[in-house]
């Protein structure tokens, strides 16, 4: 008998987090133990309702708690929506029902606290949002840092530029201060970012896949369609990448990405820039800033960041997936 991991998935769902969820169940590696949301690619309210919607969807929302979490940035004015990649309610043309299940009285960051404590050493994190839930369980209780097995997000561009501003990812700019607390925390980071994800691409080949399948990927395969269809119209050639359920398969299978020791700092204080995540390589040696020893000693917390696609083909596998754990039909 497998025995699997503890995970709680930290989301602001958001069509490539909606397949997330179906990737991480389909994958049948993880006891999702909470689904926490956050505000990010909608408001904080509209998050909530997708991801009770989706949990209702994919048949766990009578096991798997889902949470609401933060509704604005740590410091700064609530979260620019992307409904132009996602649709008006984040799910593209989907009006999903939401879950009966009940309204959980913890938010994200209590939840994320109290299954630290009680999975010590053997919880998985996975954030493919901004990371204010992460931040805000932190400020509460910085051992949180020391109780995670392992913390992986979506986020950041090391190399690439941005794809909400010339130098920013998305989930960094949406709120690069919780971004810079996370990441100074000394928690065990793993951050798969764009130069990870737009090597891994989902194209018209996969789509008649999941489409073939039947109703139990029927889902997916419209939410995908809208998310296509979202990079044709920013000018891409019909296919999309495979962002969010990335980190999820990276939290298993490290060899989907190349990954490379060093520390990430984010930029929080100059608007042009707002959300750049600068990495430092380890190998590059020690890194001194001369005019600020702080940042010379934050440039020394590394963790591991993906710099480009792994050896594993990440497409076939998430396709595979999403055929194990069918959805309904919505």
């Amino acid at each position: 008998m497998t025995v699997r991991s503890p995970i709680v998935l930290d989301s602001d769902p958001g069509i490539d987090d909606a397949v997330a969820l179906q990737y991480l169940l389909g994958t049948g590696l993880w006891d999702l133990k909470a689904y926490t949301s956050v505000g990010g690619n909608l408001p904080a309210a509209q998050t909530y309702l997708n991801a009770r919607a989706l949990a209702r969807a994919m048949r766990i929302d009578a096991d798997v708690p889902v949470h609401r979490g933060a509704g604005r940035p740590l410091t700064r004015l609530p979260y620019r929506v992307a409904d132009d990649f996602h649709g008006p309610a984040g799910l593209g043309h989907e009006t999903l029902p939401d879950s009966t299940a009940a309204h959980p009285a913890e938010s994200s960051a209590q939840a994320l606290l109290r299954l630290s404590r009680e999975y010590e050493g053997e919880l998985t994190v996975c954030a493919t949002g901004p990371l204010t839930n992460v931040a805000i369980a932190l400020l509460e209780d910085p051992a949180f840092v020391r109780r995670v097995r392992r913390f992986v997000f979506m986020g950041g561009a090391a190399r690439v530029p941005g794809n909400i501003t010339p130098v920013a990812e998305f989930n960094m700019w949406a709120d690069p201060d919780a971004a810079e607390l996370v990441l100074s925390s000394g928690i065990p980071f793993t951050m798969v970012d764009l130069d990870a994800s737009h090597g891994w691409l989902f194209g018209p080949a996969d789509l008649a896949v999941l489409e073939a399948a039947g109703p139990g990927t029927a889902l997916a395969a419209r939410l995908l369609r809208v998310y296509m269809d979202a990079y044709r119209r920013g000018g891409g050639d019909g296919t999309c990448p495979l962002h969010d359920p990335l980190a999820v398969g990276v939290c298993a299978d490290e060899s989907y990405v190349t990954l490379t020791e060093g520390a990430v700092v984010v930029e929080s204080a100059a608007e042009l820039t707002r959300g750049q995540t600068v990495f430092i390589p380890s190998a590059a040696g020690r890194i001194y800033y001369p005019e600020s020893p702080a940042l010379t000693a934050r440039a020394r917390l590394t963790g591991r960041v993906a710099l480009g696609p792994g050896s594993r083909d990440f497409t076939q596998d998430f396709v595979a997936a999403l055929q194990r754990w069918p959805g309904t039909d919505a």
